[in-house]
């Protein structure tokens, strides 16, 4: 344990840094600084109050350019401006660091002389950029002064959508109907050259899991480099129901057997096992179902005497069901 009454170090050496300034020599240095210091700013707010010119740069924005149209020349993305005002107001300009966009609205714009590309104005650009300044702020000259927009004509087409979905449901829950797309095409605008190449577009994945009813969303279409569509986004509704199971015996069919044969299936009769939604589970019934298979496959398959089974008739909506047994024996006997 420390002696009692011993000196701290750390209160020893706080001493020694406040004798070291309460010395004459360094309270007349601290309060030329400071003196010094004052007077710089001072100073700094004086010089605020003259003129200065400075240089800002505000970004470009294209917007409502025409579907049949497209943007294919490197068209400036910023105006250098050169600007004169007081300091006191530059340097909030300074200071902003970034400027909201010139927009300019290309539907609007005039075409050249030669009809073929479009014009922005020094007086639009000029007029853009008084936007961003104050009153009192006075914008010497900019760059560029005009803006050339080359364009070209595109052609378009109808394409279908396609839904890039990946579904994962609660157990009991499955897709119940097709998905469904609205709208179920879309226009899309491109050089003609190239509308050939595409059949469909696809939505950017849609990644949907633990659902247990019906999932309506919008969706945005995946970019394609050079390609616009319209509209840019769908509605895609996913039927998600509770399922449950139905048995129905069905009997076996053939569509028909030429005079002179005799045709004999072990067995003629199949159960359909069928996993059905709840809103479908009373209208199900053997009636909507059928197994009708066309004599040339029992010719086909004679040698084997075994032919596998399908159903030929069924609801678009079944499709989850088995056949027990899925293949029957048969004997078939020319008379």
């Amino acid at each position: 344990m420390p002696t009692h009454g011993a000196p701290n170090p750390f209160q020893t050496q706080i001493r020694q840094v406040i004798a070291f300034f309460r010395r004459k020599g360094w309270r007349e240095v601290l309060t030329f600084m400071f003196c010094v210091v004052c007077s710089l700013g001072l100073w700094y707010l004086q010089a605020l109050q003259d003129d200065y010119e400075i240089e800002i740069t505000i970004p470009v924005k294209y917007r409502n350019v025409p579907n049949n149209m497209a943007i294919i020349a490197n068209n400036p993305q910023e105006i250098v401006a050169k600007v004169r005002d007081k300091g006191t107001l530059l340097i909030n300009y300074l200071w902003m660091g970034s400027f909201s966009p010139i927009e300019i609205d290309v539907s609007k714009l005039p075409h050249e002389a030669d009809g073929k590309d479009l014009s922005v104005s020094r007086r639009m650009i000029e007029t853009g950029i008084m936007k961003h300044l104050a009153a009192s702020t006075q914008l010497i000259n900019f760059d560029p002064s005009t803006i050339r927009v080359v364009c070209v004509e595109q052609g378009s087409r109808e394409v279908p959508v396609e839904v890039d979905l990946k579904l994962e449901t609660e157990t009991g829950f499955q897709l119940s109907d097709r998905i469904t797309i609205t709208p179920a095409k879309v226009r899309v605008y491109a050089d003609r050259t190239r509308l050939d190449s595409i059949s469909s577009v696809r939505t950017i994945p849609i990644r949907l899991t633990g659902i247990s009813r019906t999932k309506t969303l919008t969706a945005r279409l995946a970019e394609i480099p050079g390609m616009r569509f319209e509209p840019q986004t769908v509605r895609v509704t996913v039927p998600v129901e509770e399922f449950t199971e139905k048995r129905l015996t069905l009997p076996i069919r053939c569509d028909s057997v030429p005079e002179g044969y005799a045709l004999r299936m072990f067995p003629n009769t199949v159960e359909a096992v069928c996993n059905v939604p709840l809103s479908h589970f009373k209208e199900l019934s053997d009636g909507d179902l059928e197994i009708l298979i066309p004599f040339r496959e029992f010719e086909a398959h004679h040698a084997e005497g075994k032919i596998t089974l399908r159903l030929t008739k069924k609801p678009d909506w079944l499709t989850d069901y088995e056949l027990n047994p899925d293949a029957i024996e048969f004997i078939l006997e020319e008379q």
